[in-house]
């Protein structure tokens, strides 16, 4: 599907929506008789668990609906819902929230939510995930500044847990309109090597979203901007750096920085330069043919069983097994 042929696909009656023109607004499918239910506090929601839809796939994608609403249900995974047209009203947890074309919204596993109903020009589209996959499986694959990422995804998911919900507003010149028009495309027409392709935007997805959340998140917490400088120096200097140098750079008696290290990511200091280390190995040992004990000098370790012993308890394989691997995924 080419992008300009999308609004006219996404603007065009489905054969749900043109039932629920000609009956009641708070008419629901026939599809809900099926829906599991469950008591929450002291009222019966209905149970989203998409555990068919996400057997196979890292994310499952959803159109709702037009002309009528959706009830008060939880998940069993995470949402991020995204305003594609028009507006939004949901009822989070009894907090109203209404949101406009550009905003997204990430709502937490078991977070009681409905939407309100929606008019012609509502386009809502639903990403829906396992909490895994974001929190671990996509942490190996965005690249570059992996300490940041993994910082910046474990608060993001964390504050989730803890507000049950977080929303971003759309943003001047924020680029996650397009990649959710790329991403709808090739999800609604799917040709030759889609899903990767799809994959390959869900990465660029969540790399803007850590962007707009760490923008967000820390634009007003002056303290917070430190501990992203922090984690980059040691990213760039984890051959080198100590927890002495790396406090004198920064202007803190090394107790301190060990402590501020430690409150701030759950992490000593030297778990952080074991882990930048590591994840440096697995990058030469995706990419390259150098052997294993040339890998450990290049990333400061003369003692191989040292090397090992750590690769082993971050991967749960040993250097061999996971080149072997990532050369030759099983299918």
């Amino acid at each position: 599907m080419e992008l300009q042929d999308l609004d006219l696909f996404l603007f065009q009656y489905t054969n749900s929506e043109k039932r629920h023109m000609e009956t009641s607004p708070d008419a629901l499918s026939k599809r809900y008789l099926a829906i599991p239910k469950v008591h929450y506090c002291g009222r019966e929601l209905y149970l989203f668990s998409f555990r068919s839809l996400l057997e196979n796939k890292y994310v499952c994608i959803n159109k709702e609906s037009r002309f009528t609403h959706i009830p008060e249900h939880i998940h069993t995974v995470i949402e991020f819902l995204y305003v594609y047209s028009g507006r939004c009203t949901q009822i989070i947890n009894d907090k109203k929230v209404v949101m406009t074309q550009g905003d997204i919204c990430m709502l937490d596993t078991d977070v009681p939510h409905s939407v309100e109903f929606l008019g012609k020009d509502d386009i809502i589209i639903t990403i829906e995930m396992q909490k895994e996959y974001l929190t671990q499986g996509l942490l190996s694959r965005l690249g570059d500044n992996e300490l940041i990422n993994r910082f910046l995804i474990n608060s993001l998911s964390k504050n989730a847990s803890h507000n049950q919900f977080l929303l971003f507003k759309k943003q001047n010149e924020n680029p996650i309109h397009s990649i959710i028009r790329h991403i709808l495309c090739e999800y609604y027409d799917p040709g030759l090597c889609s899903d990767k392709i799809i994959d390959a935007y869900i990465i660029l997805l969540f790399c803007e979203i850590l962007r707009q959340y760490q923008n967000q998140h820390f634009s007003s917490h002056q303290e917070n901007d430190l501990i992203i400088e922090i984690l980059n120096y040691i990213e760039t200097n984890s051959l080198t750096a100590t927890l002495q140098n790396t406090a004198e750079h920064f202007g803190f008696h090394p107790n301190y920085l060990s402590a501020y290290i430690k409150r701030k990511t759950g992490k000593s200091f030297k778990e952080l330069i074991i882990f930048q280390r590591m994840y440096q190995a697995s990058f030469y040992l995706s990419n390259t043919e150098i052997p294993v004990y040339e890998i450990a000098h290049k990333i400061g370790y003369d003692n191989l069983g040292f090397f090992y012993q750590k690769f082993k308890a971050m991967y749960k394989m040993t250097p061999s097994v996971y080149r072997e691997l990532r050369r030759n995924p099983i299918k």
